[in-house]
Order: C-alpha cells, then sequence, then structure tokens
C-alpha cells in the first residue's frame, strides 16, 4: 500500500482511506516547497499590510478581550448567590471549584512570567471566584 510519512513519522497517510486526488491536495499543502512558493507570492507588501492593520486593530481588541475577561466571573454571581445566601449547595462540585482554582493560578502565574495583562488579570478575579466558592462549600 503506497504510504506517506509526514513530520517526521508523525502522521501516516494512507491513500486507500482518503483517496488519491486528497491525499496529492494533501501532499501539496505539506510540501516544504509550495509552502516556499507561496510565501513568496504572498511578498513583503501583504505581510506589512497584514502588521498595519494589526498593529491598528490590537489595542482595541485587547480592551475587548480584558472587558469580558473581567466580566465573565460575574456568570458565577448565581451560583455564589445560592452558596452564600441560600445555603443551598446541591449540585455544585467541590472538586470543579478546586480545579478551576488550581487552573486559574496557573494561568495567572503564566500571564505574570510573560507579561500577559489580559491573562493575569482575568484569571486573578477566577482566583477569587473559585475562592469564594470552595469557602462556601467547605463552610
Amino acid at each position: 500500500m503506497l504510504q506517506a510519512r509526514v513530520a517526521h513519522d508523525a502522521q501516516v497517510i494512507r491513500w486507500g482511506e482518503i483517496g488519491p486526488r486528497a491525499g496529492q491536495a494533501v501532499l501539496n499543502v505539506l510540501n516544504p516547497r509550495t509552502v516556499q512558493i507561496a510565501a513568496a507570492a504572498i511578498g513583503p507588501h501583504a505581510a506589512r499590510a497584514t502588521q498595519h492593520v494589526s498593529g491598528r486593530i490590537e489595542p482595541h481588541v485587547d480592551r475587548v478581550v480584558l472587558t469580558l475577561g473581567l466580566t465573565y466571573p460575574l456568570a458565577m454571581a448565581p451560583q455564589l448567590y445560592n452558596v452564600w445566601a441560600l445555603d443551598q449547595t446541591a449540585g455544585i462540585s467541590s472538586f470543579t471549584s478546586m480545579m478551576g482554582l488550581v487552573m486559574s493560578m496557573a494561568w495567572t502565574l503564566y500571564g505574570l512570567i510573560h507579561r500577559q495583562k489580559s491573562i493575569w488579570l482575568t484569571n486573578g478575579a477566577w482566583i477569587a471566584v473559585h475562592s469564594a466558592m470552595i469557602a462556601g462549600l467547605l463552610r
């Protein structure tokens, strides 16, 4: 059976499974020479245009992502209300809250190390939410 090995044997493509036309299309896309030809065709002008547009849009996207990231933890307000005000903890998993806390701590550390304000601020908010949930479940 004809096979193509791609990315140092990480993936094997079998023609019988995907058909010869699709297989050739995959090889054309994965061929380094094809990638070089495509990059040359795009040229430096397209790269500059992309940088120009991304430079104008990036600050706005950053602000929107930060705003949404900081308001998203408010979605937990009804559950926090149930746990703290109504003492209703049925159906709320402490394991999920603990894992959420661990993941938020890891992402906060990552954001601090890489100086990504939107990552560490939003996950810092999630640390507060998950901590409040865990404290409410354990009281």
